[in-house]
């Protein structure tokens, strides 16, 4: 769960799979005359659709911490449960689309190594004591991804154009994932200005950041501009008090009466024209 607090005495909750199906459905308006469009786009759509998926269930029971008295917010999670969820939701995806499944797996290792480097400023806090079950974690996974990526590996081009096509998806899977965390863990009036990416323009081009800023009223400026036109977002949440529960029963029966709310979000251009 991604939980905020905005100083009115609530925590704003936003599920794990709704931000995903969030953000999947703005990636399908990936692409324009300065971004390409990538290959295999249908299963870079899906991966960021359901990279989260594996966390239905813990979203469902309402993780509770007990010393906070508090339901857990996503990075707060125990790291094997983090393992558990995501190993989960990887299975799941590969099994409908192997392509898919490939970026899900990756995601969920980048998020123990800095995002393998896209993102020096981020990775998940493991204890010392669990370093080397995740280290072992890693490489196993990897291994794996050898057999993986023979099967999907079209031999008409060069190993190295689809490696390369596969961490260029990466990349944007993390964008997105980055982008949909902004419209999830802010309300309507921000202003916050973020950066993020790198992002490849095309598969041979530099990265370039991306700047975020919300205008105060729903609207949010990105440059550069990486969709074909602007872009109306929704996203689902749930308000409770900002209080301490004595049990998860208790935690569990107030989201369970919450009413779902809904905050509509608006990208655009910074030079506010239509792209074309």
């Amino acid at each position: 769960m991604f939980i905020t607090k905005h100083n009115d005495g609530f925590l704003y909750i936003v599920n794990q799979y709704d931000h995903s199906i969030q953000a999947g459905e703005v990636a399908r308006h990936w692409g324009n005359e300065q971004f390409d469009s990538p290959e295999h786009f249908d299963s870079f759509c899906l991966a960021v659709e359901k990279h989260d998926i594996g966390w239905i269930d813990s979203d469902a029971k309402v993780l509770f911490n007990p010393d906070t008295c508090q339901p857990v917010p996503f990075l707060k999670v125990n790291l094997l449960q983090h393992v558990d969820f995501y190993g989960k939701g990887y299975e799941k995806v590969k099994e409908e689309d192997p392509y898919a499944g490939l970026l899900v797996g990756m995601h969920w290792m980048g998020l123990y190594t800095s995002r393998f480097g896209y993102d020096p400023s981020f990775t998940f806090n493991i204890p010392e004591e669990l370093a080397s079950f995740i280290d072992d974690t890693i490489v196993n996974k990897q291994k794996e991804w050898v057999d993986l990526k023979m099967q999907l590996w079209n031999r008409s081009m060069p190993k190295s154009k689809f490696e390369d096509q596969l961490w260029l998806n990466y990349e944007l899977v993390q964008l997105m994932d980055r982008l949909s965390q902004y419209v999830s863990m802010h309300k309507l009036d921000t202003k916050e200005e973020i950066t993020i990416g790198p992002v490849r323009k095309s598969i041979n081009s530099e990265g370039e950041m991306i700047t975020v800023q919300g205008q105060g009223d729903g609207t949010i400026v990105l440059d550069p501009f990486p969709f074909k036109t602007p872009v109306e977002t929704t996203v689902r949440f749930r308000k409770i008090p900002d209080a301490r529960y004595e049990s998860h029963a208790d935690v569990y029966k107030v989201m369970e009466e919450a009413e779902m709310e809904f905050i509509t979000w608006k990208f655009v251009p910074k030079n506010k024209e239509l792209i074309k």
